[in-house]
């Protein structure tokens, strides 16, 4: 019995040996215990298949992001686009039913007509600019070593950065934009100068690693060139960091930069690297662009876009052309009315709002800039 029990724990000790191995399913073990090693042997191999496969899912592909936070993006956009496909907009009095999607103007769910009204945003800006005699200025802003997770190698691989803070792609936009401040704020844009002869247009856009860095066409006085270069190249001077005086066709080199980062508005076929791209806006909620605040607000225009274009209404509130009621508490426009006496928009109560899962109960708080049609 005493022999038995000695057995026994040689042969343990012996699958506990074998345990630390590689063994193939063929393979046994001679003792008491040897189906239990062979159990082991099968669980081990589940085991490093699944490890594999989680290793490989949270994997750095492209712009900081894994597979995995692809397919939440997906997931989450998918869940979004059936949101609109069946909430709707019913007018009451023709009983039609219009889907919020046909209304949205979105960068994921409507590109199309995102990409039509950033284009008329630069169009805009690039007449005004012509119309004041500004000339252009094109600047590139980037962050330190620390904002970077990961760094490139020769070979063109990232790996960890040991200088990393942990900023997250978020918190570096705002980053970029206290710099990009620390440049309007400076005397050379300051001093004698209105803000309608600075005025600007901004993209946001990752590096390889997902860092952000910015691109800014802005128009600026003749005069005023010299001395903006020298601020740039004092507030940020290093590498990196650029300014260009020498741009022709100002509006189509920054619509080179918009083009990269709307590629759904582009193309119908997404590259595994646009499908990221794409992505890492949505997941780290970042802007794609700002701009000046020197146009029309967007959700005026949106309501009046049928009426007046971009360039004429942004003159005319300039000159105070129109009366805009509003109401106090949610700010929501209920009327504007012209110079002459005439309702050019006014609410309409014949519209409801149907979410869907709100058992088509009216929701009352409906935007409609947000939707980008007047209703």
């Amino acid at each position: 019995m005493d022999y038995i029990k000695n057995e026994n724990k040689n042969a343990l000790g012996i699958a506990h040996g074998f345990g630390s191995l590689r063994l193939s399913k063929r393979e046994t073990v001679s003792c008491a215990v040897g189906t239990l090693t062979i159990y082991k042997e099968v669980v081990d191999i589940d085991n490093i298949d699944m490890t594999d496969s989680i290793t490989e899912l949270h994997k750095i592909v492209h712009y900081g992001l894994s597979k995995y936070n692809l397919d939440n993006v997906t997931v989450k956009l998918k869940n979004q686009k059936s949101f609109l496909d069946f909430s709707f907009l019913y007018d009451r009095i023709n009983h039609n039913r219009i889907p919020l999607a046909d209304l949205i103007i979105s960068a994921n769910h409507a590109p199309h007509r995102y990409y039509s009204e950033i284009q008329n945003r630069v169009n805009t800006l690039g007449q005004m600019a012509t119309q004041r005699g500004l000339k252009p200025l094109f600047m590139t802003i980037t962050l330190p070593s620390e904002y970077h997770e990961y760094k490139t190698t020769k070979q063109g691989n990232l790996i960890a950065n040991p200088k990393y803070d942990g900023t997250t792609p978020k918190e570096a936009v705002k980053a970029l934009t206290k710099m990009f401040a620390r440049l309007r704020q400076d005397r050379s844009l300051k001093d004698g100068l209105g803000k309608e002869n600075r005025i600007y247009f901004r993209v946001n856009e990752p590096h390889k690693d997902g860092t952000p860095h910015t691109h800014i066409l802005m128009f600026v006085p003749v005069d005023r060139i010299e001395r903006v270069k020298k601020a740039f190249h004092r507030l940020f001077g290093g590498r990196g960091n650029d300014i260009q005086d020498d741009i022709k066709g100002s509006t189509a080199y920054i619509m080179k930069y918009i083009n990269k980062t709307l590629p759904l508005s582009k193309k119908d076929k997404l590259s595994q690297k646009d499908k990221y791209l794409n992505a890492w806006y949505f997941h780290n909620r970042v802007t794609r662009f700002n701009s000046s605040k020197t146009l029309a607000p967007l959700g005026i225009y949106r309501l009046l876009h049928k009426r007046y274009s971009l360039y004429a209404l942004t003159r005319l509130i300039g000159e105070n052309h129109f009366q805009i009621f509003v109401t106090l508490d949610t700010a929501k426009v209920m009327e504007i009315i012209d110079e002459y006496g005439d309702t050019v928009y006014s609410r309409s109560s014949n519209f409801d709002v149907h979410l869907m899962g709100s058992n088509l109960q009216n929701y009352s708080r409906t935007n409609e800039s947000a939707l980008g049609v007047a209703v």
